[in-house]
């Protein structure tokens, strides 16, 4: 699933969610994404794209949240 697709579909479950990279931090962890419903929040930071999207999908499933393929 890519990003957007994760987005809307957060969006669909309630749950408030951002993707932001921030090439500020001079290439340490600059993605960073962020998820809350009233219960949870998590945050995962990462090196790339790609392990952003890795490790939220997992966080995202310690919390009962598993998108469709």
């Amino acid at each position: 699933m890519d990003a957007i697709a994760l987005l809307d579909w957060l969006l669909e479950c309630d749950v408030d969610a951002l993707l932001r990279v921030d090439a500020g931090r001079g290439g340490v962890r600059p993605w960073t994404f962020a998820a809350s419903t009233g219960e949870w929040s998590l945050r995962v930071d990462a090196f790339s794209a790609d392990e952003c999207m890795e490790k939220t999908l997992k966080a995202l499933a310690d919390h009962g949240l598993v998108p469709p393929e």
